[in-house]
């Protein structure tokens, strides 16, 4: 992993130095207080997580292979940077005094970070700006709302893998789609490597982690998509006073830890500011906003990821398996993925799927209880929304199991999670585990895998629509190819558009001129835009940016089941097929009110209904503009690039572009002033077959290898994206030979 290290670093040191930065709780020493101390807060429930405690652990417990492989890398970021010195960075870090060598503690401790990116660290601020109430109102949780909530990321993806049945070479081939943002810690990087007799892997990884983690060997190719299972709890503790809390029959005293932050002063002076937070046995307190730490109700959280040292030993091991069976055996042994699911498929034709990330392993009786609430609980059913499950800190029967068989205390063993093999395909699109299949099911898990057979979304019923051949883009002739393939992946189609856009365009018509938020709209008019619309999201559509706005009008659950959209309900025996039947319209009419706003909406983005997609969906790097298709999450579309995603920004490197929101609305759509500006979505776009050759790959890195600006590998692949055109993913040394720009022999430091 040393050649591996060294490369990453030319791209990518200062990222990777800057997220250990914040994880090892130091970004209040070198960058002062943060806005609203926002650098201050985020070292602190650092602190109290405890990652560098947890670095040391893990780097006296990995095995052998693991602790050479980090130490590898680590030596090979070191030696680059020893090359290149601080001097020759981008001017945001250069000269930079927190850029210095890395030791294996401190990767650990950044891989550390890596596992809890789908829970605790979503809460590190919240964790350290949780102090005792002090007098004064209780927070008002009838005010509280969905967006007022922290959560796990939203991160999407979808990935396919297809049956020798299915495809031209009659050989397995899998599609890798994860949906990333677009800068920072959470780029993908890629790379292939190989260690003569002991491994040889295409495919990608995060920034600064060894490894590959979605890619292809000569026998199995695999993909993750992030899992809508769940990966921590939130304990609703009852307070008897503000430090103590009522458990069962008696009282528990909240358990209070003194930090010592390291402070930049304006005056250039390092000040050390000592301060106490609380912990229950279930964890940490979380001042959560609204809901807040009261004189009756405080929250702790329980992280399953939060100490799993398996997760890059999976990952290493994963990459060499030459089967699904092997790959398979991998999972089963190591047991170390932390948020995402597994899809692969093989030389000889077989498929799989599992979601056997981490998992807290629950009663029955504590399942059961909160899904019941999630009818009768406001603040649980909200916090639902965030993905978020909120359990009973006062009852020992919701504490977490000890499971035969399971890697850790508290988690579920592998044996207990989701996974199907044998289908003649496999997708997920980030809905839960029971539906990797448009027909086959699996049987009903744990509750933290995932709720039961609830109504999925528009985005996994247009994958499953693509992959059951029913929309004009896949499987017309049975056996697909790779070629057909990526067309599938990249069609821009909307099932929600093909099932209900000429309803909206007859309900339109019909409306006439209405009034709505003082403004009159000719929704007569608007209607021939979306008459005229091709029903994708293409460079050159037109009404495209209507039907995303008009979609927006709608709440997550309006666009899954029956309401203000859909006359029909989710049809779980055949999701593709249904909701699919416009509402009829009641005392007002919430298709027209929709449709209104979004012609409004656009309005004060500066746009006219009819505006083509590629001239107000864009990407901008170094003074050029890249029109991109693709749509976003309301519409569907397999094909996702959007303004931002659920990864909130921890980077310190400032943004090249910013853009002005559109005011007055709401802004999961991502317009902005002037159009839509992209900064996530489709990121590592892989498509692997096997042939009797061998692997056959294609793909492109969407925003560049190099997070440099200065690189002309910044930002390279952004119209090859465009323009649908993937690159071969070289892996035979005759390919690679006849491709080579440059060939360096890297030595290590003596």
């Amino acid at each position: 992993m040393f050649g591996q290290g060294w490369a990453c670093a030319r791209d990518h040191l200062p990222t990777i130095a800057d997220q250990l930065v914040k994880a090892d709780g130091k970004r209040a020493r070198w960058h002062g207080r943060g806005v609203d101390d926002a650098h201050v807060h985020s070292d602190i429930g650092y602190s109290v997580l405890g990652l560098r405690t947890l670095a040391a652990e893990m780097a006296r417990d990995q095995p052998q292979p693991v602790l050479e492989a980090v130490a590898g890398y680590a030596a090979g970021l070191n030696v680059w940077l020893a090359e290149h010195g601080t001097d020759d960075l981008p001017d945001w870090c250069r000269g930079a005094g927190w850029i210095r060598p890395f030791s294996v503690e401190d990767l650990f401790c950044i891989y550390n970070d890596g596992a809890i990116m789908a829970s605790s660290r979503n809460f590190a601020r919240y964790i350290g700006s949780a102090s005792p109430p002090t007098g004064g109102p209780d927070p008002d949780p009838s005010q509280l709302g969905a967006d007022d909530l922290p959560s796990g990321p939203g991160l999407g993806s979808n990935a396919w893998a297809l049956a020798g049945d299915r495809t031209a070479s009659g050989r397995g081939m899998v599609m890798a789609n994860p949906h990333f943002p677009w800068y920072g810690e959470a780029r993908f990087w890629e790379a292939h490597l190989t260690v003569p007799g002991e491994l040889d892997v295409y495919g990608a990884s995060l920034v600064g982690t060894p490894g590959i983690q979605i890619g292809f060997t000569d026998g199995v190719a695999w993909s993750h998509t992030f899992s809508r299972g769940h990966r921590f709890c939130l304990y609703r503790l009852d307070l008897a006073e503000p430090t103590s809390y009522r458990y069962e029959d008696g009282l528990r005293e909240l358990i209070a830890a003194d930090h010592d932050i390291d402070v930049l002063a304006d005056d250039g002076s390092l000040v050390t500011e000592t301060v106490t937070r609380y912990s229950s046995h279930h964890g940490p307190i979380v001042d959560l906003p609204i809901l807040g730490w009261s004189s009756d109700t405080a929250y702790a959280l329980r992280d399953a990821n939060l100490g799993n040292d398996r997760f890059l030993h999976q990952f290493l091991e994963m990459n060499r398996a030459q089967s699904v069976d092997e790959l398979r055996a991998a999972l089963h042994q190591v047991q170390g993925i932390p948020w995402v699911n597994t899809i692969a498929a093989d030389r000889d034709g077989n498929t799989y799927y599992a979601d056997t990330s981490t998992a807290p392993a629950l009663t029955a009786e504590a399942q059961a209880d909160w899904e019941r609430s999630l009818d009768e609980d406001l603040i649980a059913a909200l916090m639902f929304e965030q993905r978020i499950a909120l359990l009973d800190g006062s009852r020992s029967s919701h504490e977490w199991l000890e499971v035969d068989g399971a890697p850790a205390a508290g988690v579920e063993s592998f044996d207990r999670l989701p996974e199907m093999r044998g289908a003649d395909y496999v997708f997920n699109a980030n809905d839960p585990y029971w539906a990797p299949h448009a027909i086959e099911r699996i049987q009903r898990c744990t509750a933290m895998a995932g709720l039961y057979q609830r109504p999925l979304s528009p985005r996994t019923r247009t994958n499953a629509w693509v992959l059951e051949g029913a929309g004009p883009l896949i499987g017309q002739a049975g056996r697909v190819s790779s070629d057909e393939v990526v067309h599938a992946a990249l069609s821009n189609h909307s099932l929600l558009a093909q099932h209900l856009c000429d309803d909206v365009v007859a309900r339109g018509r019909s409306a006439g001129t209405v009034e709505i938020d003082d403004a009159r709209v000719d929704l007569a008019a608007v209607a021939e835009v979306l008459d005229r619309w091709d029903r994708r999201y293409e460079l050159d559509s037109v009404g495209a940016a209507l039907w995303r706005e008009f979609l927006a009008g709608f709440t997550d659950a309006e666009l899954r089941d029956r309401g203000q959209l859909f006359a029909d309900g989710f049809d779980v025996s055949d999701f593709v097929s249904g909701p699919a039947t416009l509402a009829a319209p009641g005392e007002v009419d919430q298709v027209a009110v929709a449709l209104a706003r979004a012609v409004l909406a656009l309005a004060e983005a500066g746009l006219p209904p009819d505006c083509r997609l590629g001239d107000v969906q864009f990407v901008e790097r170094g003074g050029r503009r890249v029109a991109l298709h693709g749509g976003g999450e309301v519409e569907g579309v397999t094909n996702v690039v959007m303004a931002f995603g659920g990864l909130a920004r921890d980077d310190l490197e400032p943004p090249e572009y910013t853009y002005v929101p559109a005011a007055g609305r709401d802004l999961r759509t991502g317009l902005h002033q002037g159009g839509y500006p992209v900064e996530y979505g489709v990121s590592f776009l892989m498509v692997a077959e096997f042939t009797d050759d061998g692997p056959r790959g294609h793909g492109l890195l969407v925003y560049g290898q190099s997070g440099d600006r200065r690189s002309v590998h910044h930002a390279d692949q952004l119209e090859p994206f465009a323009q649908k055109r993937l690159r071969p993913m070289l892996f035979r040394d005759a390919e690679i030979d006849a491709e080579t720009i440059e060939r360096r022999v890297l030595s290590g430091p003596a």
